[in-house]
C-alpha cells in the first residue's frame, strides 16, 4: 500500500534532502557530498591523533630510558612476560 503511494507520487518519494538534490552539478548537491564526506573522516582522525600520540610519547620514553641508563624502558605498552607470570 505504502509503495504504491510512493510510486503514485513521487515527490514524496524524493523527500530526502540527497533525492530532492537530483545527480546534476548543483552545488547543494556538491555541499551535501563534502559534509558526508568530513563526518566520515573525523572520527578516524581523532582516533588516528591519539594514537600516534601514545606511539610518539612511548617510543620517546623508551629513548628517554634507555639514553640515561642504558638499559630496558621504564614502561611499555605491551605487557611483559616475567610481570605476568605467564
Amino acid at each position: 500500500m505504502v509503495l504504491c503511494g510512493a510510486l503514485m507520487a513521487p515527490a514524496t518519494a524524493h523527500a530526502c534532502a540527497v533525492c530532492l538534490t537530483g545527480a546534476g552539478n548543483d552545488s547543494v548537491a556538491d555541499a551535501f557530498n563534502l559534509s558526508v564526506l568530513f563526518l566520515m573522516a573525523t572520527p578516524y582522525t581523532v582516533v588516528g591523533a591519539i594514537v600516534g600520540w601514545l606511539v610518539y610519547a612511548n617510543r620517546r620514553s623508551a629513548a628517554k630510558a634507555k639514553s640515561e641508563d642504558g638499559g630496558e624502558p621504564l614502561a611499555s605498552l605491551a605487557s611483559l612476560q616475567k610481570e605476568n607470570g605467564r
